[in-house]
Parts: C-alpha cells; structure tokens; sequence
C-alpha cells in the first residue's frame, strides 16, 4: 500500500489519502471501514459488505455523498444525499451508474461500517483536538450529532441532524455505565494517537474527527478533517451543546494561535530585510 501522499497546494489529505495515512500507522482500537477507490472498484467490492458510501475525496459537510445498499438478493438501492433511491437489479448496474454520476471526480467507495443508530437515526461523535501553548496537542471538546430519521449522514446541514453532549448520547446506546466511560476514554486516546500520525505528514493546527460506534464500543473511524487553506473543522457545532464554555475555550485557543503565528511571521520579515 503507497504512503500517503499531502496535496501541498491545498496542504491537507483528501478522503483517499487520509484513508491511507490511517491504514499506514492504524492506532490501536481504531477499526476502518472498507475503502477503495471507486474507479478501481468492481461488482465484486461491493458484494463484499451489504451497503457502502460513496464520497468524493473532497467533498465536506456530507455534501454529495451517496449511500448503496443491498436489499435482497436481486435487488440494490442507491440513495443520494438528496433525492429519490433508485433500484437496480445487479451490483454492476448500480457501478456504470456511479461511474457515470461521479467520475471524472475522484471518488471513494467507503464500507458503511456496522454501527450504532439513535432510534434509527445515524449518529457518529466528533472529536476537536487543537494545539496548546507548547504545541502539544489536547482534546478541546467532542459532541454528538445525530442526523434526522431519513437521512443517510449525520450531518447537521445535509442530514438535517442535532447536536447533543457525547456523555447523553453515550446513556442512551449503552446500557452498562462502564461501557460509556470505556469507549470515552478509548475516544480521547485515539484521538490523539491520530494527531501524532497526521505529524508525519504536516504541522496541522487543528484536527476534527468523525467516530462511528459499534454495540461492542469498538471505534470506527468515519473521517478525519484538519485545518487546510481552505478552512477548519467546525467550531460553530460546539454553540449547539448546552454548555458555551466549551466553545469559548476552543475560540480563544485558535486566537492565541493565530496571534502566535502572526508574530512569528513578523519576527521572520524582518529578518529578511536586515
């Protein structure tokens, strides 16, 4: 398998290859879904799990994203973020017509993992990590976001989903308080282990990771977004949770940063012209 490879104009990894620097330097407990590229998948890829994800590599906000699942044995579903399902009666089928919606764009056929719903509703739990004052990196804050009834994501524009504190969404879907407090923990190990990965690629200042749960408590890992020159994972999700003081932090932690940066940045000027 190829070392991930950083885009440098953008200065990030897209879908594909954050799947790569993952499956590269797995951390312990960490479970990945299934992923190949879709130009490289066949009938046969997905045979192999009964529903996949289909996401362009550069997609954000569950924009674009396509769900395809086997209903029975004849017949398959594919289902956009917006629109009606269409059936097909053949695996092939349902690739010509994705090779079709999605190439020339590169695309990423995603094994829908085997998790847990809210009472049906897709959920996964985001994890924010940040840099402190001596760049080490910390956990600054995670939540729930649960997505409506209907939709194929959890995304709280696309999915048309809510937000909710990790530790109520963590009561609900297990009923042992141990249990909650495992995968709590094994959510801020994990975590962080990713950051130190993404380390070997870049110096990121911000790391946002999306988790899927198992009734097992085993992580899986749904996507991982970093600070890029086109954005940042989302602070804005942390005013929804109860509790603003979380999100007071995580804003005057990034501040600090950009002024730190900014200094730097005049301190390296004025080198330069002397």
């Amino acid at each position: 398998m190829p070392r991930a490879t950083l885009d440098e104009e953008r200065h990030f990894l897209n879908k594909w290859q954050m799947y790569l620097a993952m499956q590269d330097a797995q951390p312990k407990g960490l479970y990945l879904p299934a992923t190949c590229l879709l130009s490289q998948a066949t009938p046969h890829h997905f045979e192999q799990a009964p529903s996949w994800y289909i996401k362009p590599v550069e997609t954000w906000g569950g924009n674009l994203i396509s769900r395809v699942t086997k209903v029975a044995s004849d017949t398959w579903t594919l289902q956009p973020i917006v629109g009606t399902a269409l059936t097909f009666p053949r695996a092939a089928d349902v690739l010509s017509t994705l090779l079709t919606m999605y190439l020339p764009e590169q695309t990423i056929a995603q094994q829908a993992a085997p998790v847990l719903t809210l009472s049906g509703r897709p959920f996964d739990v985001r994890v924010l990590c940040q840099r402190d004052d001596d760049d080490a990196w910390l956990v600054a804050g995670h939540l729930a976001r649960v997505g409506a009834e209907n939709s194929i994501v959890s995304n709280i524009g696309t999915g048309h989903g809510e937000v909710m504190p990790t530790q109520r969404l963590l009561q609900q879907v297990y009923q042992k308080r141990e249990l909650s407090g495992r995968v709590l923990r094994r959510l801020r190990r994990i975590s962080l282990a990713i950051c130190h990965i993404l380390d070997t690629y870049a110096e990121f200042d911000e790391v946002g990771i999306d988790f899927g749960l198992d009734s097992h408590g085993r992580i899986w890992l749904f996507e991982v977004n970093t600070n890029d020159r086109l954005g940042k994972p989302s602070h804005e999700l942390f005013l929804h949770l109860p509790n603003r003081r979380i999100y007071d932090e995580i804003e005057h932690r990034a501040k600090r940063r950009e002024e730190r940066w900014f200094r730097q940045l005049l301190r390296d000027v004025e080198r330069h012209h002397r």
